[in-house]
């Protein structure tokens, strides 16, 4: 059976998505099978920033209730070997028919396929959290290093606590050294005590990221920046690898 890892924010706009995507295209660059999961309903941003937006029609709902089969609705990327991308649904009413039951019985049947499954779910900490909780075997918190972010990132994590989700990182996005400098953001060790979550990785400021992901381009395949390379260690981590966290990274951001 593979792993499930739900992935969540605190507050929106920490690059949450941007993870879910390019951690799972760099364990695809290892060799794993991987299943994203945008579980982000009416937003739905997953599949633009994999330049999908065309191809994805049935949605997890319709997986879950059994109007279609996952190797139908589980779209393959057309660049990515063994990367696939099941969609949300557009509507809110369309997500609150499926039960907490159904979610979970849907991440059963992926485990079975895929070696990964990420959750992509939506900032903060509604229902897709509490009701996705109970199937993961693991959490990802991405937050800034801001007090805001931090604030939120902690208040998520209780609430997979809370749901017996035991195993809950946190990943530092958007690292800038001149920002730490000038004390605008705390620094990794800090954030890691602000959220009282243990660090999976950091992700540098890396223009890269927002260029790609506008342009529907994958980062790990157009990008030698500094982000690109944490995600890959990322990417390594997450398969039980000691990888140091900022390993061939340019800058220092401790």
């Amino acid at each position: 059976m593979g792993t499930a890892i739900l992935v969540a924010s605190g507050k929106g706009g920490t690059g949450k998505t941007s993870f879910c995507a390019n951690v799972g295209i760099a364990l695809c660059a290892l060799g794993e099978k991987v299943l994203l999961i945008d579980a982000d309903t009416g937003l739905r941003s997953l599949d633009l920033v994999l330049g999908m937006s065309d191809s994805l029609l049935f949605s997890y709902a319709d997986v879950a209730q059994g109007n279609a089969l996952l190797k139908e609705a589980a779209v393959h990327h057309s660049v990515v070997r063994n990367l696939r991308v099941l969609t949300a649904p557009a509507a809110l009413e369309r997500r609150d028919e499926v039960s907490d039951e159904q979610l979970c019985g849907l991440i059963q049947r992926a485990r079975a396929h895929f070696s990964y499954v990420f959750i992509d779910c939506p900032a903060g900490i509604g229902r897709e959290i509490s009701a996705f909780a109970p199937a993961v075997q693991q959490a990802v918190i991405v937050s800034t290093g801001d007090a805001l972010a931090l604030r939120g990132a902690q208040k998520a994590a209780q609430t997979l606590h809370q749901g017996n989700v035991e195993k809950v990182h946190i990943v530092v996005n958007r690292v800038r050294r001149g920002m730490i400098d000038a004390g605008a953001t705390v620094n990794i060790d800090r954030a890691m005590d602000a959220s009282g979550l243990s660090l999976l990785g950091a992700v540098p400021e890396d223009d890269d990221v927002a260029i790609c992901a506008g342009k529907g381009q994958i980062l790990l395949l157009e990008s030698e920046g500094d982000a690109q390379r944490a995600y890959g260690n990322i990417a390594r981590r997450l398969r039980g690898e000691r990888v140091p966290l900022l390993d061939g990274l340019k800058g220092r951001y401790r």
